[in-house]
C-alpha cells in the first residue's frame, strides 16, 4: 500500500470520510510493521495478528477488536493540530496508538473510576467524563489514579514487554478503550472531518 504523505492528502479530497476511514484505519495495512520495520505486506499482517493474539491473552479482549490508530498505523498524523507530521519526525519520538473495543472493559473502568475517584481526582475525573461521553476511554486519563494504576499495570507492563520481544515494539505504547465500534468510527471521522475541513 502507498503510505506516502501524498497519497494520504489525495485520498482525503476524494473519498467519502468512512471510505477514507475504511482504507486507512480499518484495513490491515500497516504501515510501522511494513515500512518502518521492512517487513513485507504479509509478514505486516501477521505481526499484526501477533499483535492481536498478545493483547488477548493479557486483557482478554475479542482477537478482532483490537486495531492500531494513528501516525504508527499509516505513517503520519491525521490529528486536524499536526497537519499529516511523520512518524517519528522531530525531536520526540513517536508513540505507537492501539485502540481496544471492549464494551466490557469500557464499563468496568468506567464503574472503578465513577465509584473510586470522582471527588479525590476531580480533575481527571472532568477530564475523563468528557471522553466517556463520546464513548472512549484514554489510557493516560487514569493512569495515575492510585485505584486503577495496580490493576491495570499488572495486566499492561507484561503486555509491553511481550510486544518489545515478540514484535520489537520499543515505541511507548498509548492505549485507547472504546465502548463500541461505532464510538470508534464516530471519533475517526469526526477528525478526518476537520482534516478535510483545512483543504
Amino acid at each position: 500500500m502507498d503510505f506516502s504523505v501524498e497519497t494520504i492528502k489525495n485520498d482525503l479530497k476524494q473519498l467519502e470520510e468512512k471510505e477514507f476511514l475504511i482504507k486507512y484505519l480499518l484495513k490491515s495495512d500497516n504501515w510501522y510493521f511494513s515500512e518502518y520495520q521492512s517487513q513485507s505486506e504479509l509478514d505486516s499482517v501477521t505481526q499484526m495478528d501477533i499483535l492481536k493474539e498478545i493483547l488477548n491473552k493479557s486483557i482478554g479482549v475479542a482477537f478482532h477488536n483490537i486495531l492500531m490508530v494513528g501516525s504508527g498505523k499509516i505513517g503520519c498524523s491525521l490529528s486536524p493540530d499536526k497537519e499529516f507530521k511523520k512518524f517519528d519526525d522531530g525531536d520526540e519520538n513517536s508513540d505507537i496508538d492501539i485502540a481496544i473495543i471492549s464494551s466490557k472493559l469500557f464499563d468496568h473502568l468506567w464503574e472503578k473510576i465513577r465509584t473510586e475517584c470522582s471527588i479525590k481526582y476531580i480533575y481527571q475525573y472532568e477530564k475523563i467524563t468528557s471522553s466517556i461521553f463520546r464513548g472512549f476511554i484514554n489510557e493516560h486519563n487514569f493512569k495515575n489514579i492510585d485505584e486503577i494504576r495496580p490493576e491495570w499495570n499488572a495486566r499492561i507492563d507484561n503486555t509491553n514487554k511481550s510486544l518489545q520481544k515478540h514484535l520489537s515494539i520499543y515505541h511507548h505504547v498509548n492505549y485507547r478503550i472504546y465502548r463500541s465500534w461505532e464510538d470508534l468510527e464516530a471519533y475517526h471521522i469526526l477528525g478526518i472531518r476537520k482534516l478535510k475541513g483545512k483543504f
